[in-house]
């Protein structure tokens, strides 16, 4: 009798950052105002030797909220990606993909616009929810800030449902 075939081992799903690298059309001073659009880097970290994990494309998609009133702001496909660990990992965050979410030909509400830029001035950040379906993740739930209108190095865990 022949040996049986090695098992295939099941990877977990990594566990995945996100963070804000760019955003545009929150100002409504701007002339002519720009409709919201958010550049979210997706990042994972402590990825182990020879990992390897796959998912993405298809029908997935992010979308950005206002975090405080639940308001669909812009929305991006996230492409095919996958999460490899190196021989050499240093357990360090490592730049996965990134997701464009834009609201094309759509403006931000004037009072969405002054609660976040009112947010900014008082606080000095403003929060907002990322979350969608992951073909090959499951659905995914991250939060991410801005400070004072600049894109920020901080990363968010997101969580996988």
């Amino acid at each position: 009798m022949a040996a049986s075939a090695a098992k295939k081992v099941v990877q977990p799903p990594p566990n995945l950052f996100i963070r804000l690298e760019g955003v545009e059309g929150l100002d409504l001073n701007a002339s002519p105002p720009a409709p919201p659009a958010f550049r979210l880097a997706v990042d994972a970290a402590w990825v182990p030797a020879r990992y390897r994990y796959c998912s993405g494309g298809g029908n997935s998609m992010l979308r950005v909220s206002y975090h405080y009133h639940g308001m669909i702001l812009a929305w991006g496909r996230v492409p095919w990606f996958c999460v490899e660990g190196s021989p050499t990992e240093d357990g360090g965050v490592d730049d996965v993909v990134t997701v464009e979410a834009k609201a094309e030909g759509a403006v931000l509400r004037e009072e969405v616009s002054c609660l976040v830029q009112g947010e900014l001035q008082v606080v000095g950040k403003a929060e907002f929810d990322v979350e969608g379906k992951v073909a090959g993740l499951g659905y995914l739930r991250c939060e991410t800030l801005l400070f004072k209108g600049n894109a920020t190095n901080e990363s968010s865990l997101c969580l996988v449902q």
